[in-house]
C-alpha cells in the first residue's frame, strides 16, 4: 500500500507518494480545496493511505478523501519531533518525514469525530471562550474601582440595581465612562453567552444520549455537552485506562532501571476541556445524596486527600456515562460501587 502524506496549508497541500519500500515516486503541490485534493489522490494508482498531521482543515481533509482513499489518518504533530526539531525543515522535506514516521508506525492517530459532534465541540469551545469574557469584564470592572478606591466587595457591582452608585462614585468623567463602557461589554458579552448556551443545549440534544447523561448526579445542561461532544464514541476507547488518560484522570508512574521510581502522580496529559466538565460533574454530585457523595465519603474516611476524592469520583462519572451511552440503559444508583468502608458504616 503506498502512503500519500499531505503537508497542509492555508492555500496548498505539499503532497508527497511513498511506496512500501520508502521510494518517493511523487511530489506535487495541490491546492488546499476538497475538489483538487480529490483529484490528485485519485490520480495515484493502487492502494493508498493519507496521512496528515492534525490541525484545524483536518476535518474538511478526512470528508474529502475518505472515498477516494483505503484509509485517512489524522496524527498528533507533537509527536512528531523528527519534523518539529529538523533545521532543515521545508514543506518537501516535512512530506517526506511524514512518510517515514507512517512507514515506522511512530506516529500517534487523532480521532476525527463525524458531525454533529465536531459542531459541537466548535459552540463548547466558543462557550467557554465567551465564559472568559465575562470573568475579564468582571476583573477590569473591579480593578477600575479599587485603583480608584471604589470600595466593592461582593456581586453588587455588576448587578443592574448597584451600578448607579458606583458610577456616582467615579472620581471623574474619564473614570465614569470607563466604568460605563465595561458595563455595556459585560452586559454584551452575557447576553451573547445565553444564547450560547441555546445553541450548545440544541445540538447536544441530537445525539440523543443527554437525557441519559444529565441523569447521572452533577451532570446538567452546562457539563453534558462537553462530555457528550469530546467522548463523541465511547467504543473507541479500547479499555478504561484509555477513557481515564483521555479525560486528563490518569496517574503518571516514573520508571528508572525497570522500577517505579517516587510516588505515581496525576497525569497533566488529556483533553482539558473535558476534564474540566468532569470535576465540575464531581463537585455538583456531592450536593446530593447519591451513590457518588457516599463513595466520596468513604474515600474521605480511608485517608484520602479531598483532590484524590475528587479525581476518583470525575473518573467514575466519566465510566458511568461511558457504560450507559454503549448499552442505551438508563443511570441506576444502585449500581454505583461503592467502598467496603461506607457500607460497613451504614
Amino acid at each position: 500500500m503506498k502512503t500519500v502524506t499531505l503537508d497542509v496549508h492555508a492555500e496548498a497541500c505539499q503532497m508527497a507518494v511513498v511506496t512500501e519500500c520508502g521510494e518517493v515516486v511523487y511530489e506535487a503541490k495541490v491546492e488546499t480545496s476538497p475538489e483538487a485534493l480529490r483529484r490528485a489522490i485519485e490520480g495515484v494508482p493502487g492502494a493508498k493511505r493519507v496521512v496528515v498531521e492534525e490541525g484545524p482543515m483536518s476535518a474538511l481533509i478526512h470528508d474529502a478523501l475518505k472515498d477516494v482513499a483505503d484509509e485517512v489518518v489524522s496524527c498528533d504533530p507533537t509527536r512528531n519531533a523528527l519534523i518539529a526539531r529538523a533545521e532543515d525543515s521545508n514543506d518537501e522535506r516535512d512530506a517526506r518525514r511524514l512518510a517515514l514516521l507512517a512507514r515506522v508506525g511512530a506516529i500517534r492517530r487523532v480521532y476525527v469525530p463525524p458531525e454533529p459532534y465536531r459542531s459541537l465541540r466548535s459552540l463548547t469551545h466558543y462557550d467557554q471562550t465567551l465564559a472568559e469574557a465575562v470573568t475579564a469584564a468582571k476583573n477590569q470592572l473591579k480593578a477600575l474601582c479599587r485603583r480608584h478606591g471604589i470600595r466593592c466587595k461582593g456581586a453588587r457591582v455588576y448587578r443592574s440595581d448597584g451600578r448607579s452608585l458606583f458610577l456616582k462614585a467615579a472620581p471623574n468623567a474619564s473614570v465614569r465612562w470607563q466604568m460605563e463602557s465595561l458595563y455595556r461589554r459585560l452586559d454584551q458579552v452575557r447576553r451573547e453567552r445565553t444564547r450560547s448556551r441555546r445553541m450548545v443545549l440544541k445540538q447536544a440534544r441530537k445525539g440523543r444520549v443527554m437525557g441519559r447523561l444529565e441523569a447521572i448526579p452533577g451532570v446538567g445542561p452546562k457539563t453534558g455537552p462537553p462530555i457528550i461532544a469530546w467522548i463523541a464514541d465511547p467504543a473507541r476507547f479500547r479499555n478504561r485506562g484509555a477513557k481515564s488518560s483521555y479525560g486528563g484522570l490518569g496517574l503518571k508512574q516514573d520508571v528508572s532501571n525497570w522500577k517505579p521510581t517516587g510516588r505515581a502522580h496525576a497525569s497533566r496529559r488529556g483533553n482539558r476541556e473535558l476534564k474540566r466538565a468532569l470535576f465540575l460533574s464531581a463537585r455538583g454530585a456531592l450536593r446530593g445524596k447519591n451513590a457518588l457523595r457516599r463513595r466520596y465519603d468513604a474515600r474521605i474516611a480511608s485517608g484520602w486527600e479531598d483532590r484524590k476524592a475528587i479525581r476518583d469520583i470525575a473518573r467514575t462519572i466519566l465510566f458511568i456515562a461511558c457504560a450507559i451511552w454503549k448499552s442505551g440503559k438508563e443511570y441506576d444508583d444502585t449500581k454505583v460501587s461503592v467502598p467496603r468502608t461506607e457500607r460497613g458504616a451504614q
